[in-house]
């Protein structure tokens, strides 16, 4: 078994490989960014699952029967999916994803989703995957798209994407990408996304960037993202405030404790919040956000706010964020 190891903050983090795949439970569940399998990483052992928000993997022959979420070791309905459970089921030639509350009933997923159904199409990774509403009609997410297409590379890494909706049309991404593609790093993860119009042809997108480029650690937590425009040069992404993302200071839960934002020149941004420093509780919950300018004086983001608070229930469940001015009054 192949690991690969590295000691943050006194605790030894594991990058689990899809070929490695185990029964147990972990802080996050899946990091692939191929489409080929789920792969789990920050595992937990069963005597430490109490004080994290956690996920069960249950594992048959290097597949996966379920994914299912607990917060201080109680079943939990607010996953990063939107229940308690993701059950697996497996045809000769296509993957079924069905959704379950702790109550075990059937629901859809936080996308409005009845059922994922991966199409293998007679080859080893899907090619396909369409999304289904309780009627098993295909139903279109939260994006429009009832229908993922994928193109593989030799390793059977997803390095093209075309999503369609529930009447064949294609849809856009929110770049106004015809066609996505990708590249990826060492670890499997994407380094970058780049959009194609549908002659095949590199476009830039109504936000003007062609490509998002990005850098992952071993565990796949971002460290980095910047867009550029199809001559390479740096600019604006789509929040037409940073061209470059970077986080850093990532411990070992994955959670990042400081954001540097820069603009389009590669310089920290000056008009508005450029660093954001978070702190977190010994359970690797967050506990706040605060906004600093460039030169580290205490900032407001665009709506008022300086410091963000985030409020939980005994179990671990994120009640509220409430946000605090400059003048610590409580911004509504």
């Amino acid at each position: 078994m192949k690991l690969a190891v590295y000691i943050v903050l006194g605790m030894i983090s594991y990058l689990v490989h899809a070929s490695d795949l185990k029964s147990g439970y972990y802080l996050k569940w899946d990091t692939d960014h191929t489409e080929r399998k789920i792969r789990p990483v920050y595992p937990i052992s069963t005597e430490k699952i109490g004080l994290y928000n956690t996920y069960y993997i249950e594992v048959e022959d290097q597949k996966p029967q379920s994914v299912c979420y607990f917060t201080s070791s109680r079943p939990s309905n607010k996953s990063d999916f939107g229940s308690h459970c993701i059950k697996f089921a497996y045809e000769k030639n296509s993957i079924y994803r069905t959704f379950v509350n702790i109550d075990g009933e059937r629901i859809s997923n936080n996308e409005g989703v009845y059922a994922v159904k991966y199409i293998l199409d007679g080859q080893e990774y899907p090619t396909k995957k369409q999304n289904f509403g309780e009627s098993n009609n295909l139903m279109e997410d939260k994006s429009g798209s009832a229908e993922y297409y994928f193109k593989r590379d030799e390793l059977g890494r997803r390095y093209s994407e075309v999503r369609k909706n529930a009447n064949g049309d294609v849809v856009l991404e929110h770049n106004g990408f015809y066609e996505a593609r990708f590249i990826f790093d060492a670890n499997d993860y994407a380094a970058y996304r780049r959009g194609f119009d549908r002659d095949g042809n590199i476009m830039e997108g109504k936000y003007g960037y062609a490509t998002a480029h990005f850098w992952f650690d071993e565990n796949g937590n971002f460290e980095k993202e910047e867009f550029r425009n199809s001559s390479g040069k740096l600019v604006l992404g789509p929040s037409n405030r940073f061209a470059r993302i970077e986080y850093k200071n990532i411990d070992s839960f994955g959670n990042w404790h400081e954001v540097n934002l820069y603009d389009a020149s590669g310089e920290l941004l000056k008009d508005s919040p450029a660093i954001l420093l978070a702190r977190y509780h010994r359970n690797a919950r967050r506990e706040s956000i605060s906004y600093y300018d460039s030169k580290m004086n205490p900032s407001e983001n665009a709506q008022g706010i300086n410091k963000y608070l985030y409020i939980y229930d005994k179990v671990g469940h994120l009640i509220e964020r409430k946000g605090y001015s400059l003048k610590d009054e409580l911004v509504e």
